[in-house]
């Protein structure tokens, strides 16, 4: 397992999966169209929506990559990217808001994007990496860094039940 493999299958979405904390300390879980930038992923979502009250209340976030169910040959080792990231606001007066929202826009449906982006309940928010992990198959687990490099392969000895 090289970091050129964990790049190569983040390439492959479009929509993250996230578990936030609601204000209440609940979890919530959630999707969001994305778009990356050097090591940060961006997200554009309304503060109507309760992952999007959720960033404004806590700034950390897990994020969840994982393979599509359609694709997968055994569930139990299905493969997936787990990231545990920072929460920044994205203010429309910093220097990247304009390159990151021109992103979205060859990304996604440019019209929708300028749309979302002249409502005022949408906001911009940065996810930087802290660390993570990847798990590519039966021991094949591995810890990532802040910069979604492998750092080290997961190995445990699995415990019996007697």
């Amino acid at each position: 397992m090289t970091t050129i493999e964990v790049e190569s299958f983040l390439e492959t979405f479009q929509t993250l999966v996230m578990a936030s904390i609601t204000p209440d300390g609940e979890p919530h879980a959630s999707t969001a169209p994305y778009i990356r930038l050097e090591n940060n992923f961006y997200i554009l979502i309304s503060t109507v929506a309760q992952h999007g009250r959720n960033l404004l209340a806590a700034q950390k976030v897990s994020l969840l990559f994982a393979e599509d169910e359609s694709q997968c040959i055994q569930p139990f080792a299905r493969k997936r990217v787990t990231i545990e990231a920072g929460v920044s606001e994205v203010g429309s007066d910093e220097e990247n808001f304009s390159q990151v929202i021109d992103r979205f826009k060859a990304h996604f449906d440019p019209e929708l994007v300028a749309s979302l982006c002249s409502m005022g309940d949408f906001h911009l928010f940065k996810l930087s990496p802290k660390s993570g992990s990847a798990v590519m198959g039966f021991g094949k687990a591995y810890r990532l860094n802040e910069n979604l490099e492998i750092v080290t392969h997961i190995s445990a000895q699995h415990q019996h039940q007697k």
